[in-house]
């Protein structure tokens, strides 16, 4: 997800730097999540996006996009580091759904929101994006857990918290500051102390 203050700028990389960013990624969401969001395609656009204003949308309207935008700051909240609504990852998906993903999987993303809010408005009273940043995550952890969710709901949701982690990763906050930072080229270290607490290394640069 590279808007000019993310894009690297060293454009030209080898594929076995691709590779390793493909690798670290799995390690965060699995290697089932990167076949559905990460193919080549979607690498490519990934370095392209750009934000724009919510008033323009791809795929998502703009309650929709809204709607997206408190769940990924809830999968991925602010804390020392940018949440993932910080870091437009919403747009991001919005546009990467629309360059990289078909008919049905755009309305996976579509079915999901529409689902959470019917939860919520049956369960609270309110729809998700009213509720308490606890009820939040509480309410997504229902769906992990197919509580008041149905089985569907678990997958798609499984979808969209790759497509958010994709966004996140990719973005320079997510690179420099979540991850360690991977400067291209750099110099050689043979030995590196690796404790419990080490970051994996970031992605910025890996495009």
């Amino acid at each position: 997800m590279l808007t000019p203050s993310r894009v690297s700028k060293n454009t030209h990389v080898d594929d076995s730097h691709r590779r390793q960013f493909l690798k670290q990624l799995s390690a965060v969401i699995g290697s089932s999540g990167i076949a559905l969001v990460a193919s080549p395609v979607a690498l490519a656009h990934a370095e392209m996006y750009r934000k724009v204003s919510t008033n323009t949308t791809k795929v998502l309207s703009r309650e929709q996009l809204a709607l997206l935008a408190y769940v990924c700051s809830t999968v991925i909240p602010r804390t020392d580091t940018p949440s993932a609504a910080d870091v437009d990852c919403h747009g991001f998906i919005d546009h990467q759904l629309y360059h990289c993903h078909d008919k049905t999987q755009q309305m996976k993303v579509k079915n999901f929101l529409a689902t959470l809010n019917e939860v919520c408005e049956l369960q609270h009273q309110m729809p998700f994006s009213d509720l308490s940043e606890t009820l939040k995550q509480i309410m997504l952890e229902a769906v992990e857990s197919e509580q008041g969710f149905s089985a569907d709901a678990k997958w798609n949701f499984k979808f969209l918290k790759s497509l958010i982690v994709f966004g996140y990763f990719t973005s320079e906050a997510g690179a420099t500051q979540a991850l360690s930072y991977q400067a291209f080229p750099g110099g050689y270290k043979g030995s590196v102390k690796v404790t419990p607490s080490t970051k994996s290394w970031g992605s910025l640069n890996y495009y």
